[in-house]
């Protein structure tokens, strides 16, 4: 059978395992204790997003909480959208200068976990918005099942054209890719951890163990890495479906996108170069491949392209079912895998280069190796 093919199969498989793996929050949950939680929210730069995600926080009816943003010294309007706030719960700090061996989210929130007193540390980003319920919900799940640390896929809001061909990729590539049960197997295993920055829920014993966002200061996707050094450790992970609870608006348009993720992909392949290539290589194949086979003249080619399309499209959709992405995403998937590729290799040149930045601030050139 074609190699496309197969790769669609496998994917078929982890992804039937996924979703049943993938379970969401319990809809009425039944605290006996509330435990004190900071929500902790860096921000640079978020006059946009910043009003909608405090609103969404402070009309929680968590009972226990305190809500700490760090205004990491934007030069935006995000000092005056936050000052429009009046909370008891609600504190401002403003951002130290950046040190030269962090980057710029790392270091906003060491300094967001050292002003917090919580029990359970929430980090959220500024572009998330919580529904009414979220935190009681998220809360239950940590304590009563017995996690230490806690992730999600939230919604991911698309409303413009070019977001739908860059961010859906990330809830795809979750979903249909990764085998999420081998993590639950055994902590030796932990190579297989996702988790996502906008939603990372950990008891601040289990964060102060792994030595926080210290010891990931100078990493671009610090959330993955925190969610590995956890289940290294053989702390109890868990990776949730947030999609009824908690939405979020990555980027604003195609170019956004494009930049955002770009900052993001090859860091995630440890900046291995050999593995990098070959997996956007892949991508693209995957788009392009299988519609060449319909033009060849032997018939078993076309069996293979039709396993390849019709997988692959039945991947887009469950997708798209359990995440909460739009219903004509999967319709797009080929350009999608294209577009995504192209940003990877993007990624590449710019790392190689030095000229990854994001928010206004160059972000470090990390060590290049080939495996």
């Amino acid at each position: 059978m074609d190699g496309a093919a197969l790769f669609v199969l496998y994917q078929l498989g982890t992804t039937a395992v996924n979703w049943l793996l993938f379970r969401e929050p319990t809809r009425k949950p039944l605290l006996r204790e509330y435990p004190k939680v900071s929500v902790l929210i860096p921000a640079r730069n978020e006059e946009s997003t910043i009003g909608r995600c405090l609103s969404s926080v402070l009309a929680q009816d968590y009972p226990n909480m305190e809500v700490i943003v760090l205004n990491d010294q934007s030069s935006d309007s995000t000092a005056s959208v936050i000052a429009k706030y009046s909370d008891p719960r609600l504190k401002v700090i403003a951002g130290d200068r950046l040190p030269e061996d962090w980057t710029g989210k790392n270091w906003a929130c060491h300094q967001l976990y050292r002003a917090s007193s919580g029990d359970i540390l929430l980090f959220i980003d500024a572009d998330t918005a919580l529904k009414n319920g979220a935190l009681t919900r998220t809360v239950y799940e940590l304590t009563t099942r017995g996690h230490d640390f806690i992730s999600g896929i939230p919604s991911e809001r698309v409303p413009s054209f070019g977001e739908k061909l860059t961010v859906p990729f990330m809830n795809y590539s979750m979903f249909t890719i990764f085998p999420l049960i081998l993590s639950k197997l055994s902590r030796h295993l932990y190579m297989f951890m996702v988790a996502n920055g906008q939603f990372m829920m950990f008891r601040r014993p289990a964060y102060e163990s792994i030595g926080g966002h210290q010891t990931v200061k100078s990493e671009i996707i610090e959330d993955i890495q925190l969610s590995k050094l956890a289940r290294k450790k053989g702390l109890r992970t868990a990776l949730y479906n947030l999609r009824d609870i908690i939405s979020c608006r990555m980027y604003n348009g195609f170019r956004d996108a494009f930049l955002g993720l770009a900052k993001g992909y090859f860091p995630i392949f440890e900046m291995r170069l050999i593995p990098s290539l070959f997996v956007w290589w892949w991508m693209g194949y995957l788009a392009v491949h299988p519609f060449l086979l319909l033009t060849s003249k032997d018939p078993s080619a076309h069996t293979n392209a039709l396993v390849a399309i019709m997988g692959n499209l039945a991947l887009w959709a469950a997708t798209a079912l359990k995440t909460g992405l739009p219903w004509d995403v999967p319709l797009y998937y080929p350009v999608i895998l294209l577009v995504n590729s192209v940003i990877g290799y993007t990624s590449i040149l710019f790392n190689l280069t030095g000229k990854t930045s994001w928010k206004g601030r160059k972000l470090s050139k990390s060590r290049i190796r080939l495996f």
